[in-house]
């Protein structure tokens, strides 16, 4: 199946956003009050897909485990 393929993806994409992230936080810290709320609400919404990805990820990948020791 595509389990593995798509695992790697996830990850891989869960990555990208993970440094993005991490430049945003540092973008944050000169940032001002308004604009500090508003840069960390985005922060906020993108940790979350990247929780979603890294959670896909790791169990697409314990799915490929699974059947592959099924065969």
């Amino acid at each position: 199946m595509w389990y593995k393929t798509l695992a790697d993806q996830y990850l891989k994409e869960a990555g990208e956003l993970k440094r993005h992230i991490r430049c945003l936080k540092k973008e944050s810290a000169n940032l001002k009050n308004f604009e500090y709320d508003q840069m960390h609400y985005r922060i906020v919404v993108l940790y979350g897909m990247y929780l979603d990805l890294m959670h896909m990820g790791k169990y697409l990948n314990r799915k490929h485990e699974v059947m592959k020791i099924g065969k």
